[in-house]
């Protein structure tokens, strides 16, 4: 171990004699030859013919000797193909001769750790022996006795990251210099990246393997880290990273492992088993592989068949924390949460200092509602390890949350942020409560256990309680089974009753089936039951879908989830949750309710999906050809007369149709008048020219056919608009009330009903809209002061007096006036109430006279006042 400590000695030069001259010779030509078979050995390896890289280098230090690199590759081949014992054997020849090696000793150690338990204190004296030299290479840089060249400072580096070492320092002191030496080193890039993504920082990972592929290109590694980044945020990157790193090295085993992931998520189950085969085929005692196949048995609920897999997995290296990890991680993922904890607790057994198993245990204790432990690991896993993003991201939350105001009724704990929770959190509470006496029963559940939902005002706060990391998606809310978590209606647009009636049927199916359902079947049964809620809820059909569905673009039952999976944008995603919802009510129209609450019983009971499908409906072959037929029909159904077909690419001489989402060629126009984009972009023109009457007309004729647009194409918000102009009040009112009643979610349509109510002193329409309103934007003081009027007004003074409270909330310029008016209303039901806002009506405003009045007509008590109206 000198020679790492030392500098070698140098010799003075002399003049080589004629025979010395000769060896010189002889030996370069041997350096050349060994060059070329550790060139075409090194390729053989980055290409994936590892049995050909082994040989080559085993024929190269067989005809010469064992130097560094060449038994490097030839180690490397054999770990690679699972054969321990010969590795182990190759990296003690190669130690011999260069024992002094980081690279080797590393390589020497994974041997040993796969070759059982009787190699398990040869691996942890090779790790302390690293340790000890570690010291000295330090002690080296410190004191710069001698410059440590870039390889050696990349296996340093590694060596320290299995020594715990802080990670900015190994980043700092290894990694960035070897990147940077000439020639820079591939494994520092390969080193650095995969650090970053053990820290779930996945852009920085995305940078280091982004510059390594730069230094390296075309290299499989660098490819298959850039995928494994950005495999949860960009698919299409994903994608695009993992087939090049198999273009690259077909037989590239992380990236196998990727895509068999990749595929377990879509509920590909029998594609994944042929992937893992693949790799099996390289390495039969490949862990990583045989964890996944253990994960699928469980999916399938074979839990004997999953716990041989695991054995199997576990065979050669019973204490590797990555195998009972990983597949805890994706059983989480699939939502077999009590599974997944399971199997972060075993990884943790086997090594305590496994941040990545205590984070996962962390998000699934939450995720099972199991907070305080779960806070607990995750406050562990950060003091353990200060550089993982998730675990930062949850101590940080946690924080947060403790801030908010629990609102709890035995069925519920509702978590929100307090002044949210004081304007609307009742109103929360009574719709949960309302949905529960309705869909548990529907479903045929006794559903016993609390649910806690939380509302998050900050969209990265829910994404992190949710994900574990920030901006994670475009997410309304998200069900683990008795937890829900939800975006705030002050993060998005939307309508928060429609989202709660949604996440809530997911609480009633998951614990049906205890989360072992498909997930497009979770979410077309919550998008079904949201239409049945309410007219304006859910998603329906609009022109993309039913062109979608007529040229083709669906899939069948039997891949339903891949839609999900394979979603490039908001409006595959969107498409994803409607063909889910049309399969439902296809059962439900065609077999019925009954049949779907069997399907559910007997998913929970553990009967394969296909095999419940046959029993309570038909083979899934014949339900994929009626269910393609049925989607069909309601296509042509809505579509009647009218052709939604869009060009593909605008051609010269198009026209940009202002307020439609297609350009027209005038080609397409003459080929088919029935064209809906033909029609709109004629529509445009005439409101480009201000003809309102004309374009008034043609408007009501495309919505005499029955046909109803929703989103930016709504005829029926542009015949408001257009009527608007013509002074058509009745015409305008009457088309935003269409609006309204399909979208609950237009707020544009909600608002200029509420103040067309408003400016008429119509009262009912001012409580209709101004519902309508709150339900969207529960904050939106307008709508509360339209309540307040209107309530008041109707002598509904329990409900004008929730609009009073929720106002004072906001803290408006009248609080004054606001106190009087909720203190009027409360005076024949709750003295005390009123006289505590009369009171606070005087603060604002001493010489209030109304105020003093209503205060002296008031009996003088000092009876307790009730907490509900005590505190606005």
């Amino acid at each position: 171990m000198e020679a790492l400590c030392k500098g070698y000695p140098t010799r003075p030069r002399s003049r080589l004699s004629r025979p010395a001259a000769f060896i010189l010779a002889i030996m370069l030509l041997g350096n050349s030859a060994r060059a070329d078979a550790l060139a075409e050995a090194t390729t053989k390896l980055r290409i994936g013919d590892y049995l050909g890289a082994y040989d080559t280098a085993a024929q190269a230090i067989k005809d010469t000797y064992a130097t560094e690199a060449m038994v490097r590759v030839e180690a490397e081949a054999l770990l690679t193909l699972g054969r321990y014992n010969d590795a182990h054997d190759a990296l003690l020849v190669g130690l011999r001769a260069r024992p002094e090696s980081i690279r080797l000793r590393l390589l020497y150690r994974t041997a040993c750790l796969y070759m059982g338990k009787d190699k398990e204190q040869e691996a942890e004296q090779t790790l302390k022996d690293l340790d000890s030299d570690l010291a000295n290479l330090a002690a080296r840089q410190q004191y710069q006795q001698a410059p440590l060249d870039a390889a050696t400072l990349a296996d340093a580096g590694e060596a320290a990251l299995l020594l715990k070492m802080d990670p900015k320092t190994i980043i700092e002191r290894f990694f960035d210099p070897a990147e940077q030496g000439k020639p820079a080193v591939h494994d520092a890039f390969v080193a650095a990246g995969r650090l970053a993504l053990d820290k779930h920082d996945f852009q920085l990972a995305s940078r280091n393997f982004g510059d390594g592929l730069k230094a390296f290109p075309g290299d499989a590694d660098m490819y298959a880290g850039l995928a494994e980044a950005f495999r949860d945020s960009d698919r299409d990157k994903f994608a695009d990273y993992a087939q090049s790193a198999i273009g690259a090295n077909p037989r590239h085993i992380p990236t196998l492992l990727l895509l068999a992931e990749n595929l377990i998520d879509a509920e590909e189950h029998d594609k994944a088993k042929d992937v893992l085969a693949s790799i099996l085929e390289i390495n039969p005692h490949q862990p990583e592989a045989l964890a996944l196949q253990a994960v699928i048995a469980y999916l399938h609920n074979q839990p004997e068949q999953a716990v041989a897999y695991r054995t199997q997995a576990l065979s050669t290296w019973d204490k590797n924390p990555q195998v009972d990890f990983l597949i805890g991680q994706k059983l989480s993922q699939n939502y077999r949460f009590i599974l997944g904890a399971d199997s972060q607790r075993k990884a943790l057994e086997s090594d305590p200092t496994f941040t990545r198993a205590r984070v996962q245990l962390a998000q699934d204790l939450l995720r099972l509602g199991q907070e305080d432990e779960g806070w607990k690991q995750a406050d562990q896993a950060h003091k353990e390890d200060g550089y993982d993003v998730e675990a930062f991201n949850l101590v940080t939350l946690h924080d947060e949350i403790s801030k908010y105001q629990t609102i709890s009724d035995g069925h519920f704990n509702l978590r929100m942020e307090p002044q949210e929770a004081r304007v609307y959190g009742q109103r929360v509470l009574a719709l949960l409560e309302k949905e529960r006496a309705i869909m548990p029963a529907k479903y045929g559940l006794d559903l016993t256990t609390p649910t806690l939902v939380e509302i998050f005002p900050n969209a990265a706060d829910f994404s992190v309680r949710t994900f574990s990391m920030p901006d994670i998606g475009e997410f309304l809310g998200v069900t683990f089974g008795s937890v829900v978590t939800i975006n705030s209606p002050g993060t998005h647009e939307s309508n928060w009753p429609d989202v709660i009636w949604h996440e809530f049927t997911h609480v009633v199916t998951l614990t049906i089936t205890q989360n072992r359902m498909p997930r497009w079947l979770s979410e077309g049964i919550s998008v079904y039951e949201e239409n049945q809620g309410d007219p304006g809820w859910g998603i329906r059909m609009d022109p993309e879908f039913c062109d979608r569905i007529l040229s083709g673009k669906m899939q069948p039952i039997s891949s339903m989830s891949a839609a999900f999976l394979q979603a490039k944008n908001s409006h595959d995603t969107q498409f994803a949750y409607f063909e889910a919802m049309l399969v439902v009510q296809y059962f439900m129209e065609h077999y019925g309710l009954d049949h779907v609450k069997a399907l559910l019983q007997d998913i929970g009971k553990g009967v394969e999906m296909n095999d419940a499908l046959a029993k309570n409906f038909a083979p899934v072959t014949q339900l994929d050809e009626a269910f393609a037929q049925y989607a069909q029909d309601q296509a042509k159904k809505y579509a009647g007369d009218w052709n939604f077909s869009k060009p593909e690419e605008p051609k010269d001489g198009a026209v940009d149709i202002a307020g439609a989402s297609a350009t027209i060629t005038p080609a397409v126009k003459a080929a088919d008048p029935h064209n809906f984009y033909a029609r709109m972009e004629a529509i445009a023109k005439l409101l480009d020219a201000e003809e309102w009457t004309k374009a008034r007309d043609q408007i009501k004729e495309i919505n005499a056919t029955g046909l109803y647009v929703p989103g930016p194409d709504n005829l029926y918000l542009m015949l408001a608009q257009v009527c608007d102009k013509l002074h058509d009040d009745a015409g305008e009112k009457e088309a935003l009330t269409m609006v309204a009643t399909h979208e609950a979610d237009s707020l544009e349509a909600i608002s200029r009903l509420l103040e067309i109510a408003q400016n008429n002193k119509d009262y009912a329409g001012m409580v209709q809209w101004g519902e309508a309103s709150i339900a969207i934007h529960p904050l939106g003081v307008s709508a509360w002061r339209a309540l307040l009027d209107a309530r008041e007004q109707r002598q509904e003074n329990a409900q004008g007096i929730e609009a009073g409270l929720a106002l004072l909330q906001m803290d408006p310029p009248d609080l004054a006036s606001i106190h009087y008016r909720v203190a009027k209303m409360m005076q024949p039901t709750d003295p005390a109430g009123a006289r505590l806002h009369v009171l606070q009506a005087l603060e604002e405003a001493p010489r209030f006279r109304a105020a003093y009045e209503l205060l002296a007509a008031l009996p003088n008590s000092t009876a307790a006042t009730p907490a509900a109206t005590a505190t606005p």
